[in-house]
């Protein structure tokens, strides 16, 4: 392992060391910003670490009055480093140049035969040239260090940009950490509605007792008010065009299967006089939904028109969180797609949600973005002092490479394909039951199969 930007080996052993109290800083850095959630600003943190970083480049620059010698020591490394390279590399450029005119000699009968083995003997005499090219470097190198032992101020940078990046991704951390919202301890109803599943064998059905009741809402999902709106615009649908509902959402489904469970409430409840039912199911910690119209309500409902309504209503709001609005602005939709007249808009309900959502993800990204490119100007930094101080080598301290290589390139083409299957669950046949109550009840209807589900 090498650090960043400089020449100081580490084994992987000791680098793994090195990284590990680094990589739990940071994490610890995010765990501790989150208990300072909303009371420090992570622009404070930000003008902290500047001036942190600041304190550091002072130290550095003291470090190098101070080990002046180490400069001039480590910059007269370099020169005689450069020198021998230079010295080796006229001696490819040489070499190359001879090569030319030997090739530049040859008939074009000649150049098919023998180019390929003349290249390999000059790509011969480049092994060699490069072999004594390492081996004077790195006797020199030995010798220099023989003489100079350990260089204080390098390992003084080296450190110092180490800490450097390890403060920067600290802070990033502790600022996100400020700026997340912790989850809040599950109690209470919530907790409970975690904890149990509905199917259509224990869901409560209010309609069944009173007629004036379609909405099951047993984990308290929706507030009262709502379900009694709710409740009076399905029995609107159900007065003026025979249309009975039965709109359900719970927590979880059992085995998270809405239609399994639209199935069973037509079969065990008979949802829909002469057919014309309607049942929902919303699974609002599973995120799935199913629509479905009862056999004869199918060709005033398509599964088209379905899809359309969970897409206008239900989805936005349900991903805003807001189930009150989605499952009431579904059932006026569809009341309005069957009375004929304006579909209702409830942009001014999700827009207030998704505004606080974006200031959110802005501030996030401005921060994420601003440790960003103070990261990358630490590291440029970094490398820039690296250079002026003679830690690390130049291009002109490098030799060139085999120029007699006969490179060739081959395309390869590799192709995937991804394929993607599309299940869908479709009932054949329907299912009648029920019978009605006194107060209540439904009509004996059946489910064709149809209707639109998905997920949010």
């Amino acid at each position: 392992m090498e650090l960043p930007f400089t020449n100081f080996k580490l084994t992987g052993f000791s680098g793994c060391l090195l990284s590990i109290p680094a990589l739990l800083f940071v994490g610890i850095a995010g765990v501790i910003g989150q208990q300072f959630y909303d009371e420090i600003s992570p622009y404070i943190i930000i003008v902290a670490t500047l001036a942190v970083l600041g304190v550091i480049i002072s130290y550095g620059k003291s470090a190098n009055k101070t080990h002046a010698d180490d400069i001039k020591n480590y910059k007269d490394l370099q020169e005689e480093l450069k020198h021998i390279t230079v010295k080796y590399n006229a001696n490819i450029s040489e070499l190359e140049t001879s090569y030319k005119n030997e090739i530049k000699g040859l008939s074009n009968i000649s150049k098919l035969t023998q180019k390929s083995t003349i290249r390999s003997n000059y790509s011969s005499k480049y092994t060699a040239i490069r072999k004594a090219y390492e081996k004077e470097r790195d006797q020199y190198q030995m010798v220099w260090k023989a003489t100079h032992g350990g260089i204080k101020l390098k390992n003084i940078w080296q450190m110092l940009f180490f800490i450097g990046f390890v403060l920067i991704l600290g802070a990033c951390s502790f600022s996100m950490g400020v700026t997340m919202e912790p989850e809040e301890p599950v109690t209470g109803v919530t907790a409970l509605m975690q904890s149990r599943t509905w199917s259509a064998d224990n869901i409560p059905m209010p309609h069944m007792t009173d007629g004036s009741q379609y909405v099951s809402n047993p984990d308290s999902i929706l507030s009262q008010n709502v379900v009694d709106s709710i409740n009076i615009v399905l029995r609107q649908m159900d007065e003026q065009f025979d249309i009975e509902s039965a709109m359900i959402i719970v927590g979880h489904i059992e085995n998270d299967d809405p239609i399994a469970m639209v199935r069973g409430v037509y079969q065990k409840y008979g949802v829909g006089k002469n057919n014309r039912g309607l049942v929902i199911v919303v699974g609002y910690l599973d995120h799935s939904y199913f629509i479905a119209p009862g056999r004869a309500l199918e060709g005033d409902l398509t599964d088209l028109e379905s899809d359309q309504l969970a897409r206008t209503y239900l989805i936005p709001s349900m991903k805003a969180e807001q189930p009150d609005s989605g499952m009431f602005y579904l059932a006026r939709g569809t009341y309005a797609l069957f009375a004929e007249k304006d579909m209702p808009v409830m942009s001014s309900l999700t827009n207030t949600y998704n505004g606080q959502e974006d200031e959110e993800d802005t501030e996030s990204m401005i921060i994420m973005l601003i440790f960003t490119v103070l990261l990358g100007g630490w590291a440029y930094y970094a490398n820039s002092m690296s250079r002026k101080l003679g830690f690390n080598s130049t291009s002109q301290t490098r030799l060139r490479a085999n120029p007699f290589i006969d490179y060739t390139t081959a395309a390869i083409a590799a192709g995937s394909v991804l394929g993607s299957s599309r299940s869908s669950s479709h009932s054949s046949g329907g299912w009648g039951g029920g019978s009605s109550h006194i107060g209540g009840g439904y009509g004996g209807g059946s489910w064709g199969g149809g209707g639109a589900g998905g997920r949010w």
